[in-house]
């Protein structure tokens, strides 16, 4: 059985199959839906926006700049560990966040760009 990534409607009956029918050892996960592209695209008109507009110290920053920018302000790293057994944090991402783990990222950014226009 290959992986599935099935969102829940009224009816379930096809989730409840595939449940059923997966062997032992299968992992069923269940989460709020990630992100919308509706989402992301508010977000990104947002960094343009700012990028086009915000200058700190006299200086003014590319698209991909303020969102590592925005990340390491108002994201969590997660740690990860590494084939030698080492720990570290790795950068946050987006791509993870929940609808509404992304709405709060998003009107922070966006709080921020409103205090500096």
């Amino acid at each position: 059985m290959k992986k599935a990534i099935v969102t829940l409607a009224k009816d379930r009956s096809k989730v409840i199959k595939m449940v059923t029918q997966a062997p032992d050892g299968y992992v069923v996960e269940i989460k709020e839906a990630n992100r919308t592209h509706e989402q992301n695209s508010l977000y990104w008109a947002a960094v343009h926006e700012i990028a086009e507009s915000v200058f700190l110290d006299g200086k003014s920053f590319p698209p991909d700049v303020w969102h590592i920018y925005f990340k390491q302000k108002f994201l969590s790293g997660r740690m990860i560990e590494l084939p030698n057994g080492q720990l570290m944090e790795a950068d946050p991402t987006t791509t993870e966040l929940s609808k509404q783990e992304f709405s709060d990222f998003v009107n922070e950014v966006l709080a921020f760009q409103a205090e500096n226009q």
